[in-house]
């Protein structure tokens, strides 16, 4: 009931069927066990389809190390020295760099990658790698997007061929094709296999394959604060993801030994031009050394002047170095301004510790070489183009401003020392004035001859280190594949496709049930209303009039005799004998219920009446095969007596029970109830009967029932499974609140099986109800009945023993 529901948890007839949850599952959902039979094979099906005409996915990994650029190895210190690496590589960076389009697109060129073959399957295409021929663009960078074209092989000992798009070229030659311009190879796999079937080469350009592959590439940290770094690839085929995380480990050592030989180039470059200015130099300073010398014919010096012009060399060192770094600043000036306009070297840091320019310049050159190789495939005015140029520009000012930082620190000392060089020269003049000037001159010759030789060491230096150039990364595993395909996994999508069958199932017991618009279970009624459920009575489909006589022991005979029983539990003994039967709509089985019920009453002995009161659509009559007429309307119309409309049942074997039938349909039959002769009958009929039945139209049409209220002492509410619709329900709360029908009692009728196997047959403990009549606390199953030949299905057993445990 909606407030005993609402208060209890526990019901002493249901058992506690709240604290059971798989009880309650299996009494929801084992009745459709075929469906979910079949939702589920149908699931795996599919699922096993999925798996054989999928394309499996395979995954290659590798792993590099970054060498430490603490660790003290020879190339990264002469690096160190000569100020052509100034940044230390992270992982975090050389992640991005691995990751970059550059990279890829690279590969995508050396592979060949933007031609890819293709053998047509029934339910898939099989990329084939080894390709039987190789397409090698001679301008991979103008390579079109094409799509996929039909291709044929043929090889043949007297003629080498390909046949693409329904024209033949020749392999190994230099062909022009309306997708680009090519040379055909065949690979050595090629050669040596016979391929069938029909194939499509699939014509891509460069930008989007490499973006496809980058889509399907991961790279991370191998460790936690390592210099490892995991590399993995997705693809159909394990060889080609093998071969394409190899090459992209190849092109990142030889872009990074690139960017380390361009610099050690431009390094050269500047180191030879400062050469040839300080050798002239450094020829004039001694050839006047030599002059002097003769002339004045010195040959040695005091000891003095020995360490004035020791520490005035030192000075003057200083101050040749100064002037190499602002020399250099100048340079890498030039080279922020030339990039501009037009191309121009990378310049030299030599001599340059600053690790802030040494980063900006790197950012630099990388960006500026991303737009170079852009700039080949990309429109001057492109989005690409722009957005790079727009990187270059903002890169550019902080820069110039750390070179004008570094130009004002080195001006102060060399202003400095410059300071301390006249401190040192007014001390020289205390010397006599020929051993003064000697001084200056081999001091000037000294500081030229030091340049020079601190040039020619730089120079060896980068040439040696030019030619031990070796990348910043060695492999620790090459590529190699995992064996197995990492999608589809077999057992993940079996268990995916076993759950949606079980999803399915659901959704069709909740489609079937819970969004039904008519009544299913009993659960519905007590909620929606505080009437008490007196009984229920299973749908018969054996199409008997009468179910229940003498001796019978079927189930819905059972349930008969329990509704009888219910009647003294509601106050139906003695004077108390009038029972109405209504219902909502028609169709709910009032008439088939009152004649039973009234059997039932007659089998103990008792004199039972029943009223057939529909008068506008009477089914007593048809159901007992007696004539309607004349009946009630004709008596309360004054045109038959009492004797005349009473029809006794002896004659069909029911002594005790007699029916007043409808009589005339007549127009007014409500008018018609309120003559006052409806009064005496019903007087007649307490006196003559143990029990009276009425059998009135639906409520929910008509207010004959309202009327017949004043001589009833309760209300049997017929509400039939399955039909009923829902609404109905605040129909019937509605007037047992108000009190408008006396007594309401609520008869659940028409109980069918549930699933889709439904039959009585198969237990009534499966059914929507609880499978007992009011105070009866028992339910009717087999070896109770005379169907005890039919054994109970396996749902019967399951669903008997989770409700047996329920009640316990």
């Amino acid at each position: 009931m909606k407030t005993s529901n609402q208060n209890n948890t526990f019901n002493a007839f249901e058992g506690s069927t709240t604290k059971n949850v798989l009880g309650a599952i299996a009494f929801r959902y084992l009745p459709f066990w075929p469906i979910f039979v079949l939702t589920i094979i149908t699931s795996l099906v599919i699922s096993y389809f999925y798996i054989h005409y999928q394309t499996p996915i395979y995954e290659a990994s590798a792993t590099i190390l970054l060498k430490d650029q603490n660790g003290g190895g020879t190339d990264a210190s002469v690096l160190q020295a000569l100020g052509v690496s100034n940044s230390a590589k992270t992982v975090e960076n050389e992640i991005e760099v691995i990751k970059s389009r550059i990279l890829m697109q690279q590969v995508v060129k050396d592979m060949g990658l933007y031609t890819q073959f293709y053998n047509k399957g029934t339910f898939r295409n099989i990329l084939i790698y080894p390709s039987p021929v190789t397409f090698v663009a001679l301008n991979p960078d103008n390579v079109p997007d094409v799509g996929t074209v039909s291709v044929s092989f043929n090889y043949l000992k007297s003629q080498k061929a390909i046949v693409l798009g329904g024209k033949k070229y020749p392999l190994s030659t230099p062909v022009h094709t309306p997708y680009g311009d090519y040379i055909i190879n065949p690979t050595k796999e090629g050669a040596e296999m016979q391929f069938k079937g029909e194939y499509y080469a699939y014509i891509r350009s460069i930008k989007p394959t490499a973006k496809t592959l980058l889509g399907a590439l991961k790279v991370a940290s191998a460790a936690r604060n390592s210099s490892l770094i995991a590399l993995s690839l997705a693809d159909q085929v394990p060889a080609r993801a093998e071969d394409i995380l190899n090459n992209l480990i190849r092109v990142y050592n030889e872009a990074g030994i690139a960017y380390k030989n361009a610099t050690a180039s431009n390094t050269l470059a500047f180191i030879n031009e400062r050469l040839i200015s300080v050798t002239k130099e450094l020829s004039t300073v001694e050839g006047s050394l030599a002059d002097y010398r003769k002339q004045k014919g010195i040959t040695n010096l005091s000891a003095e002047g020995l360490n004035f012009m020791g520490s005035g060399q030192q000075n003057v060192e200083k101050l040749a170095q100064i002037q190499i770094q602002l020399d250099v600043l100048t340079q890498v000036e030039k080279y922020i301004i030339k990039k501009g306009t037009g191309s121009a070297l990378v310049p030299s840091t030599l001599g340059l510790n600053d690790p802030l320019l040494g980063q900006l310049l790197d950012r630099l050159y990388s960006t500026e070489l991303e737009l170079t190789t852009i700039s080949k495939t990309s429109g001057e005015n492109s989005p690409t183009v722009n957005a790079i140029k727009e990187r270059i520009a903002q890169i550019k000012p902080g820069i110039l401003e750390n070179l004008h930082a570094l130009r004002q620190n080195l001006i102060a000392t060399q202003s400095r020392l410059q300071t301390e060089g006249s401190r040192n020269s007014e001390q020289l003049r205390g010397l006599p004035q020929k051993e003064r000037v000697f001084l200056e001159i081999t001091r000037n010759r000294s500081i030229k001859d030091n340049i020079y030789t601190l040039l020619l060491t730089k120079r060896e230096e980068v040439q040696l280190s030019r030619a031990a150039s070796v990348a910043d990364s060695r492999v620790v595993n090459f590529a190699e594949n995992k064996g197995g395909p990492i999608k589809p996994i077999p057992l993940n999508i079996y268990l995916m496709g076993l759950s949606v069958g079980v999803i399915a199932g659901v959704i069709f017991v909740l489609i079937r049930e819970q969004y039904n618009q008519e009544v299913l279970f009993r659960t519905e009624i007590e909620n929606a209303t505080d009437a008490t459920v007196l009984a229920e009575i299973l749908h018969d489909d054996s199409g008997k009039t009468l179910v229940i006589k003498d001796g019978s022991r079927t189930v819905i005979a059972e349930q008969f005799r329990a509704l009888r029983t219910a009647l003294n539990f509601i106050g139906i003994q003695g004077n108390q004998k009038t029972i109405l039967l209504t219902s909502s709509v028609s169709g709910e089985g009032k008439s088939f219920t009152a004649v039973n019920l009234a059997v039932s009453l007659a089998l103990t002995g008792k004199k039972v009446a029943i009223m057939e009161f529909d008068l506008r659509k009477p089914k007593i009559s048809k159901i007992m095969e007696i004539n309607q007429e004349p009946g009630i309307s004709n008596y309360l119309a004054g045109l038959a007596t009492y004797e005349q409309i009473i029809l006794s049942m002896a004659d069909k074997k029911i002594p005790g029970l007699v029916i007043l039938p409808a009589g005339t349909i007549p127009p007014n039959p409500t008018e018609l109830m309120l003559n006052g002769r409806l009064d005496v009958l019903m007087a007649k009929l307490n006196e003559d009967f143990d029990y009276i039945l009425i059998d009135s139209p639906p409520i929910g049409l008509v207010t004959d029932a309202k009327i017949l209220n004043k001589y009833v002492n309760a209300c049997l509410y017929m509400v039939r499974h399955k039909y009923t619709p829902k609404y109905y329900l605040n129909l019937i709360d509605h007037l047992y609140s108000n009190k408008e029908l006396t007594n309401i009692n609520i008869v659940f009728n028409g109980l069918k099986m549930r699933g889709v196997l439904g039959g009585y047959r198969q237990g009534y403990g499966s059914g929507y109800g609880y499978g007992y009549g009011y105070g009866a606390g028992y339910s009717y199953g087999y070896g109770y009945t005379n169907d005890e030949r039919v054994k109970q299905s396996f749902a019967l057993k399951v669903g008997g023993a989770f409700k047996r445990s329920n009640q316990k």
